[in-house]
């Protein structure tokens, strides 16, 4: 299936958000993803994240204020040792917070994981060998009412997936 340019994704979509569009957002390594955001904002299209996507772009986003601060190497080891190390700094890492809590404020319709989702998903992994993450999100694109079939992510793993849209930003800066 042919990946289709995140630019034209018509209003009025609904569409599950992967991590990566948010972090190329915050990070600016994508104007595409950026003004996608600003879509969300102002209500254009309808995004919907599930509590996974929200818990990595949490981490994410701690990961990379601690290194911009250069308390760490990027990466989550690295962070881990410095926290263990400076455990009274840790309070220093707020503007990921900030920056989570405004992403929240978006008006994100946030799909809940069930141990149901966790089980049914085995069937998106089998069927289309996805790893646990993508499985999942297919899962709850799958199972919302009613479904959801549009899907923003530089993630390439979706793009076989034939009864959906992937819509990607074509401008990220690596």
């Amino acid at each position: 299936m042919p990946v289709h340019d995140l630019r034209s994704l018509p209003q009025g979509s609904r569409v599950f958000v992967d991590t990566n569009i948010f972090c190329y957002h915050f990070s600016g390594q994508s104007v595409t993803c950026s003004a996608f955001v600003d879509r969300i904002a102002r209500d254009e299209v309808s995004a919907f994240v599930n509590t996974q996507v929200l818990s990595d772009l949490l981490h994410k986003m701690m990961l990379a204020e601690a290194f911009t601060k250069k308390y760490c190497g990027f990466g989550a080891n690295h962070l881990r040792k410095w926290l263990a190390a400076n455990r009274a700094s840790a309070g220093n890492l707020t503007s990921y917070q900030t920056q989570f809590e405004a992403t929240l404020a978006l008006g994100l319709k946030v799909i809940r994981i069930s141990k149901k989702t966790l089980i049914e998903t085995k069937e998106e992994r089998a069927r289309q060998g996805l790893m646990t993450g993508d499985s999942i999100h297919l899962g709850n694109m799958n199972r919302h009412a009613p479904p959801i079939r549009d899907i923003a992510t530089y993630d390439g793993d979706f793009s076989h997936i034939a009864d959906i849209n992937v819509w990607a930003p074509t401008d990220v800066i690596r």
